[in-house]
């Protein structure tokens, strides 16, 4: 197993750095592309395979999952599931364990891996690590609403912040619901604060982007074009009540003019992996990033700087591709004018 880490490591290092030699889209798409194969095909092998290797018929593997078997008939032709909690169902029907739930949620889902901090996560956490089989996702299920109806906060009250190691020390030795129920309760305000570190690092970049640009953000961020949901999704992190997703991070870091550092440091503070180089589209975010600072379009001190000039050149390069996974992100980005060219 250790082995397969290192492989798979050292094949993302190769590409990596195969990616960062690449001169423009057409050398990605003649010397990367080939070595890496799209996320949909990806989810068809790795959805088919639980279903193979658990024995399930499409039908069970539906009822189990709570959804139906022409959803499953999706799942298995490349259809890739369209929120996190449908694939913590999966993971939890294919009775996996804490390890393979992350490699799932992040490899195939792009999410973030399970967090003892959140809510949701803890319950899951326990759920995986009691050996419920297949009532696991039942059980979860049933605990999460339980513990929705009688939680309580008392958002006044004083609490300690542990480090997450030690938080998921405390949560491995509660033993039944009735302890886990207690738990909770005790550390609600730590649930409450989860993506606090995300929130600021995002705020950050916005105040040092645009603070010398006159206007607010949302101004600036009409004068762009920016899609309602992505100004939502900044009016949310401002409020701090914003659910991190994988390639809205991406989006907010392109509208940011974040480099490609900032953009793993953003996903790290919402427990995300880095940009990954064995995924397709990825790959050609990370291109992006590399060229754009080597022709020094994210330099914010600037006189010169533009803020829109990175999300246009992204959308110049995606729109060269015939990816699945970026018609919806390119819709996003402000689109080209002629006149600037």
């Amino acid at each position: 197993m250790n082995q397969k880490l290192e492989t798979n490591d050292l094949e993302t290092t190769v590409i990596r750095e195969e990616i960062s030699r690449c001169e423009d889209i057409d050398e990605m798409k003649e010397k990367i592309f080939p070595l890496i194969k799209t996320q949909q095909e990806q989810w068809s092998r790795k959805v088919n395979a639980i279903i193979s290797e658990k024995k399930f018929t499409k039908s069970k593997f539906a009822e189990i999952c709570g959804v139906s078997r022409v959803t499953v008939n999706k799942w298995c032709n490349g259809s890739i599931p369209k929120n996190r909690e449908t694939f913590l169902k999966i993971g939890m029907a294919a009775g996996y364990g804490r390890e393979k739930m992350n490699q799932l949620l992040q490899r195939y889902g792009q999410y973030p891996a399970l967090y003892s901090k959140s809510l949701e996560d803890c319950i899951c956490i326990f759920v995986l690590e009691q050996g419920y089989g297949e009532n696991t996702l039942a059980k979860y299920n049933y605990i999460l609403k339980k513990i929705r109806e009688n939680i309580i906060r008392d958002e006044n009250a004083d609490y300690e912040d542990l480090a997450t190691e030690s938080f998921d020390e405390k949560l491995s030795n509660v033993r039944d619901e009735d302890e886990l129920e207690k738990f909770i309760s005790e550390n609600s305000m730590i649930f409450a604060t989860t993506y606090h570190n995300f929130y600021a690092y995002v705020n950050m970049h916005i105040r040092v982007n645009y603070e010398k640009f006159d206007g607010s953000v949302f101004e600036l961020a009409t004068g762009q074009g920016w899609s309602s949901s992505l100004r939502q999704c900044v009016s949310a992190i401002r409020q701090r009540k914003w659910y991190p997703t994988r390639n809205k991070i991406i989006s907010l870091g392109l509208h940011l003019s974040m480099d490609h550092d900032q953009i793993d440091e953003a996903l790290r503070l919402a427990h995300m992996e880095p940009l990954c180089a064995k995924n397709i589209f990825e790959s050609v975010i990370m291109f992006i990033l590399d060229d754009a600072s080597l022709n020094n379009m994210l330099d914010t001190g600037s006189d010169m700087f533009d803020p829109d000039e990175l999300c246009r050149y992204a959308r110049e390069v995606l729109e060269q591709l015939n990816l699945p996974e970026v018609e919806f992100f390119i819709s996003e980005l402000p689109e080209m004018d002629d006149n600037e060219y």
